[in-house]
């Protein structure tokens, strides 16, 4: 696979939080939400998860392992589970030594991975999931660590689940880059016509959240138009903002869902544990092989956490 060597500039994008358990009330899609189905028989139903940020503090490995079986009580019909990254705290700054990085991945492997064991998975790489303060050459450093971690082969990754074509992105660098653009295309224009498809990134393509508070993926213009082009729907899936939106265009649903650590655990700024108005949560995409799409958020109750 031709690849571009990931920026070593991070982004920096911070505002902290947390708590949860699956709550009965999904924030809608409204006017996005796909028609009703006749028949449930081959209904793909994904489970997103995103921007989990586990960290030693706040309690919040005992928390994260309660939602993700509360998440597994609610819905026994999850065929997929998709991550799109910052998986863990933060190991992307200067000051963030070896043992930290150690520290939470460890804490990766003890409390979601069990939670989760035999759902199929798939990863996106986060900004904050990479560790950059190590020396050239040292095998914890950049992307390649982290796909090791996550038990994934590649970065970004094409795959068929459901009578879906699924296409994972590495843009925790803010973009794709040549190659990895290229390799897309190459990818989009191999794909059926009519084969609806799903694409995965940390950032989002296109969000109103990221409009607001920051986060789209940079260069991500051509990629749309690339999308829009093809002939069956599309569903672009992305975390990172920490906000939920969702958004339709052409051919294509946008879903940046909120962030399943909220404020990253701790209490935020309005003490409800969410950030800015977006409380903690996961979301349930239903995906039909007819190329019909729904997307429903769901909050997590924060008050089995007090």
């Amino acid at each position: 696979m031709s690849m571009t060597a990931p920026n070593p500039s991070p982004l920096k994008r911070r505002n902290f939080l947390g708590l949860g358990a699956a709550s009965a009330a999904a924030l809608p899609m409204g006017a996005l939400a796909a028609p009703a189905a006749t028949s449930s028989a081959k209904l793909l139903t994904v489970l997103h998860i995103t921007d989990i940020h586990l960290r030693p503090e706040y309690d919040a490995p005992a928390r994260c392992g309660k939602i993700l079986r509360a998440i597994r009580q609610r819905h026994r019909d999850i065929g997929l589970v998709i991550n799109t990254g910052d998986s863990i705290y933060a190991a992307d700054y200067k000051n963030i030594t070896r043992e930290r990085v150690e520290e939470q991945w460890k804490l990766w492997d003890e409390v979601v991975m069990p939670e989760l064991k035999g759902l199929p998975m798939l990863h996106t790489v986060g900004n904050h999931d990479t560790w950059w303060a190590g020396p050239e050459g040292d095998p914890m450093r950049g992307v390649p660590y982290v796909c090791k971690r996550l038990g994934i082969a590649e970065p970004y990754t094409r795959t068929s689940q459901g009578g879906w074509e699924i296409l994972t992105l590495e843009n925790s660098s803010g973009s794709l880059g040549k190659g990895q653009q290229d390799w897309l295309f190459q990818q989009l224009d191999a794909l059926p016509a009519k084969a609806p498809l799903l694409v995965a990134g940390h950032l989002p393509l296109f969000s109103l959240a990221g409009d607001y508070d920051g986060g789209n993926m940079s260069g991500a213009k051509a990629v749309i138009d690339k999308l829009a082009a093809r002939e069956a729907p599309v569903v672009a899936l992305s975390g990172h903002i920490h906000l939920r939106s969702s958004e339709e265009l052409w051919n294509i649903r946008f879903h940046c869902n909120g962030s399943l650590s909220g404020y990253w655990w701790e209490p935020g700024d309005r003490k409800d544990c969410g950030y800015k108005r977006t409380p903690m949560g996961y979301a349930i995409l239903k995906l039909w092989p007819d190329g019909r799409s729904e997307c429903s958020y769901l909050p997590v109750e924060k008050l089995a956490f007090r």
